[in-house]
């Protein structure tokens, strides 16, 4: 049997006696106890010597410290508690295996344990020493694991019961400041901020605290706290949000400014109660990096030269649609960017104002004191404005006084949530906007989607499938017989992930001659874009195929944010 040939080759490194021999069996096969404490039952504590028997005896390799990764495995459902207890790292995934660093490779209910994470995966074991393995997690993850880790093993005499804390506010609140919490909270923000992650989520559950992180517009776990700690890291927010951490029962919004070494970065809070207790969600937006440029934004030369060109117009009207997190925002900021000058007054109202740039009047609306976008736009064109940045047309007063601003002389930028640029004249008809002002003041109508990009280090070319090809044909019929596209696979540059960054993909509609004809004559979103087809016009399906054909991103990846299948 492998266990007793394993016994054996134990037997003969160390000279072990009959006794020690019999120990070493009954700890390890029969009891589950883990290697390196089996060992120090016996007074063996050379871990590196006893590795290295079993990488010899199994044919597993042995890593050293150097061999870690320098970037973290991006890992759903995983908890970093679990992974430091049982010294075990995933470190590196790909599409039928993982790679896993281990300090007991007999520990089968934790490989199972393992395997029910990674299903339908094979796992391909390395042996590390227990603190190797523990240390990278913590440089790969922070400390965030280690800290839940010790307290933990407190029980009640670190933390009270989530209840304890309902009670006791004072408790609550000096708990919420002790250094454990407070290591614990900045940890899970600076692991978010390495991992490029847009927003961290805190989500209470009956049983335990899921901390997750968006990055490339795809959530990925990042902790999962002891229940115990939840009512101390909810309130650690709340207070460097300066909210008042008594108040559960409503929906509350603040703002913290974090400095991480030399990265400055502003934090949207936003708490919202639940069934078991507030759900909290930061929105990080960290300053270092960030070039609102209209040529990063993935628009294709014909399109950005169009865009250019109508944003020098002296009156008129653009939006941008698309759903909430598809970059409209940044769009906007790019354009406002380009036309930042000395010779143009621009004042943007936003909700809420994400960044601050230089030289522009930004106005965030502010509903509990009546300053809606309505009520802020009628004194703004008062103000003598070149441009004007609407955050976003929700109702017909907003929609009048732009298009009105539109017609009298100011451009005038705003965003609409729909599925497609002809679908805003059907929105902004919908909420009352006569058609013939429609006409008259749309310059162009922008819709847009971010599509994650492929990492250029690993993506893996393969040819076309007859169904893909077929696909493709319907938005672009005039392609060759052999059609090139790219898998994602991961490496250690892109996290593991496959993808590194995103990009947009855009539809223009231009409004032209032809489009004005047919929205003053009333035609519905399918006639417009029939007519704007045999202009130019083209739906996003065929900007996000040729990026897919470009190799910039996957076809699945397209499909996946335009919402077909």
């Amino acid at each position: 049997m492998e266990s007793m040939s394993v016994i054996k080759a134990f037997e003969r490194e160390f000279n072990l006696m009959e006794e020690q021999v019999e120990q070493l069996r009954v700890s390890c096969f029969i009891e589950n106890i883990p290697l390196a404490e089996a060992f120090e039952q016996i007074a063996v504590t050379d871990e590196n010597r006893i590795l290295r028997t079993l990488s010899n005896h199994l044919g597993l390799p042995l890593l050293d410290r150097e061999d870690y990764p320098e970037k973290p495995v991006l890992l759903e459902g995983v908890s970093m508690f679990f992974l430091r207890k049982h010294a075990v790292l995933p470190i590196q995934v790909e599409s039928d295996s993982v790679r896993v660093v281990v300090n007991d490779p007999f520990n089968l209910p934790i490989l199972n344990i393992l395997g029910s994470y990674f299903v339908n995966m094979k796992l391909n074991l390395c042996l590390g020493q227990r603190e190797e393995i523990r240390t990278a997690i913590d440089r790969l993850y922070g400390a965030a694991a280690r800290e839940a880790e010790a307290l933990s093993r407190n029980g009640d005499g670190g933390l009270a019961a989530a209840d304890g804390f309902e009670e006791d506010l004072e408790h609550l609140k000096g708990l919420a400041q002790e250094a454990p919490i407070v290591r614990l909270v900045n940890v899970l923000i600076s692991r978010a901020l390495d991992m490029r992650a847009s927003d961290i989520h805190f989500e209470p559950f009956e049983r335990n605290l899921h901390v997750r992180c968006r990055v490339d517009g795809v959530l990925y776990d990042l902790d999962q706290p002891p229940k115990t700690m939840q009512a101390a890291i909810i309130s650690r927010l709340k207070l460097m949000a300066n909210l008042n951490i008594a108040e559960r029962r409503l929906p509350q919004d603040g703002k913290i400014k974090l400095k991480f070494g030399n990265r400055e970065v502003d934090i949207r809070v936003s708490t919202v109660p639940t069934i078991y207790g507030e759900s909290v969600v930061l929105r990080l937006l960290a300053r270092e990096g960030i070039d609102y440029n209209l040529d990063g934004l993935g628009l294709d030369r014909k399109d950005l030269d169009y865009i250019e060109e109508i944003i020098q117009r002296p009156f008129g009207m653009i939006l941008v649609t698309g759903p909430t997190g598809s970059g409209k925002t940044t769009t906007l900021y790019g354009v406002l960017t380009k036309l930042n000058s000395v010779e143009r007054k621009i004042i943007t109202v936003e909700d809420p104002v994400e960044y601050q740039i230089n030289g522009i009047n930004q106005i965030q609306v502010k509903p509990q004191i009546d300053l809606t976008f309505a009520n802020a736009l009628r004194s703004l064109v008062r103000q003598d404005p070149d441009v004007l940045l609407i955050g976003e047309i929700r109702d017909k007063e907003t929609a009048d006084i732009a298009i009105e601003s539109a017609l009298t002389g100011h451009l005038v930028l705003s965003t609409l949530h729909t599925n497609d640029a002809p679908g805003a004249i059907t929105r902004l008809r919908d909420i009352g906007i006569e058609s013939f002002l429609m006409a008259d003041s749309l310059l162009a109508v922008v819709a847009q989607r971010l599509v994650r990009i492929l990492c250029p280090h690993c993506r893996e070319p393969y040819t076309a499938r007859e169904a893909d090809l077929m696909r493709l044909r319907e938005i672009i019929p005039d392609l060759p017989s052999v059609v090139t596209l790219y898998n994602k696979k991961g490496c250690d540059r892109c996290g593991y992930t496959g993808y590194k960054g995103r990009r947009g993909i855009f539809e223009i509609l231009p409004v032209n001659e032809a489009v004005r004809s047919a929205i003053v004559a009333g035609k519905d979103a399918g006639a417009i874009s029939q007519v704007a087809f045999q202009l130019g016009y083209r739906p996003l399906l065929y900007d996000g195929y040729r990026k897919a054909i470009d190799g910039l991103t996957t076809l699945s990846e397209v499909l996946r944010v335009t919402s077909l299948s």
